[in-house]
């Protein structure tokens, strides 16, 4: 999977968005755009895990932040949206995260074993 262009990733955030909007839009626009802001932000993260330059100490915090962060959000508009929608929308978008997270420590793995053979290949 990639992160640019017609990504898995940013199908999934977008479905979310879709799915979930129109919910807090009914709130009114001051939830519509504590919404779209989780949004970009799970966005961002999504960039941070692309960048390869960004430190893997960085990605790790940034994922703890935000998943902290979407708890937060959930909690709060729970007295609004109900539980069981904000359990939905939780649940989503930590399923987004976790395959994000685990789509990265794969390419860090294989980036490392990439290495090791161009070193070894090197040496002969």
């Amino acid at each position: 999977m990639a992160f640019y262009g017609g990504s898995d990733f940013r199908r999934l955030q977008r479905d979310i968005e879709q799915r979930y909007g129109n919910e807090f839009a009914e709130l009114g626009p001051g939830a519509l755009q504590d919404f779209k802001h989780m949004i970009d932000c799970v966005d961002a993260f999504l960039d941070l895990l692309a960048d390869p330059k960004t430190d893997f100490r960085v990605k790790l915090m940034d994922y703890g932040k935000l998943g902290m962060d979407v708890f937060e959000f959930r909690r709060f508009y729970a007295r609004w949206l109900g539980s069981p929608l904000m359990e939905r929308l939780m649940h989503e978008v930590y399923e987004l995260l976790e395959v994000a997270i685990d789509w990265w420590g794969e390419q860090e793995i294989y980036n490392e074993v990439k290495g090791v053979t161009m070193d070894v290949k090197e040496v002969l």
